[in-house]
Formats: structure tokens, C-alpha cells, sequence
């Protein structure tokens, strides 16, 4: 089992905490209000800290990703496709606040 920002990994499941849970709601809010379709994403979360090499104290962050899924038979970046547009959110560990938000490529 693994302890990192947004919770709690285990073999066969993903325990979130609080902060995590209401970061992940105001995350999907926001990507809501773009008007793209949920169903051409995959969302990847993210504990910046445990997946850095040397992290740095703004390091301690959990990112929450909306990815474009690829259509099927193309090569390329999720974000150069017509299902849309990757957006990638960072979130405060302990309260769930956004604290910024980009497009990704």
C-alpha cells in the first residue's frame, strides 16, 4: 500500500481523501463549463511530490488531468485531435482549492 497526497493505493483499489474528492469536484466543474464531452477523456491524478525526483516545497501539490483520448488509429498528442482539449488542474492537498490551471499539450 502506498500513502501519497490524494490518498491511498493498493493493489486492487484507490482510496481519495476529503481534500482530493472536493479538488477532483471543482476540477470537473470547471471542466464542465468548457462544454466538452467527459466521454473523450481520461482524468489522471497525480501526487506532484511522490512522482518528482528531487521535489522542491511547490512540489507539494496533486494534479488532476482531463487527457483527450487519442481517435482510433491516429498517432499524436491527445490535444491534437478533434476530441478535444487537455486541461490540467493543480490542486492544494489539503483543502482541494484550485491553484491553477493549463492547457496541455
Amino acid at each position: 500500500m502506498s500513502t501519497l497526497n490524494f490518498g491511498t493505493v493498493d493493489q486492487c483499489s484507490v482510496t481519495l481523501n476529503t481534500a482530493t474528492l472536493l479538488g477532483l469536484k471543482a476540477a470537473y466543474e470547471d471542466f464542465a463549463a468548457t462544454g466538452q464531452d467527459l466521454h473523450n477523456f481520461e482524468i489522471c491524478i497525480t501526487d506532484k511530490r511522490a512522482s518528482t525526483v528531487d521535489p522542491m516545497p511547490d512540489d507539494d501539490v496533486v494534479t488532476i488531468t482531463f487527457v483527450a483520448k487519442l481517435i482510433p488509429g491516429m498517432r499524436g498528442l491527445g490535444n491534437a485531435n478533434r476530441l478535444g482539449k487537455s486541461i490540467h488542474y493543480v490542486i492544494a492537498p489539503e483543502t482541494g482549492e484550485i491553484l491553477g490551471t493549463v492547457g496541455t499539450k
